[in-house]
């Protein structure tokens, strides 16, 4: 359903959306600060004690191997994400999950775009109805597409997806 999203986020007309990989600054720099930390208590020359000393080692090891995972993921990974041209920002993704009872107080708020009447209907941890939306950082694009969960197992589209540009 993510890649749905983005996929059609990505083939409207304009080129106003395009799908990229994310950069790997913050993995490199998550990298670079565990080394940081790893080598500071053999560089140092104040004496750092042995707990000190020993819990640099581990924050550094694991910032370490968490931003060398992250690095080895966004070089190797497929993962792309739609970027706003327009914004010059990535379009972050999230799923809401609502009661079925709530399914037409949701398409209306979409419909008026309030985002404030969406954020306040109470979740659920049932897929029934699923919000899916995609959301440029400070919601100046928004696009949304409500699914709702059918009896053979899969999902379907309730409404034609709706962006939204403030």
């Amino acid at each position: 359903m993510k890649h749905n999203l983005c996929r059609a986020l990505c083939a409207l007309p304009g080129d106003a959306f395009v799908e990229r990989r994310r950069p790997i600054i913050k993995p490199v720099m998550t990298t670079i600060l565990g080394i940081v930390l790893c080598t500071l208590p053999h560089v140092a020359d104040m004496d750092l004690g042995g707990s000190i000393a020993m819990s640099l080692m581990v924050a550094g090891i694991s910032g370490t191997l968490v931003g060398a995972i992250m690095l080895a993921i966004r070089i190797f990974g497929s993962a792309t994400a739609p970027y706003d041209v327009k914004a010059g920002r990535y379009m972050s993704y999230r799923e809401r999950y609502y009661d079925r009872v709530l399914l037409s107080s949701l398409m209306k708020a979409i419909e008026r775009g309030d985002t404030e009447a969406i954020d306040q209907l109470p979740t659920t941890n049932i897929a029934a109805i699923t919000l899916a939306e995609y959301r440029t950082p400070g919601g100046k694009t928004t696009m949304y597409a409500v699914y709702e969960y059918a009896e053979d197992g899969n999902r379907e589209l309730l409404a034609p997806r709706i962006i939204e540009r403030k």
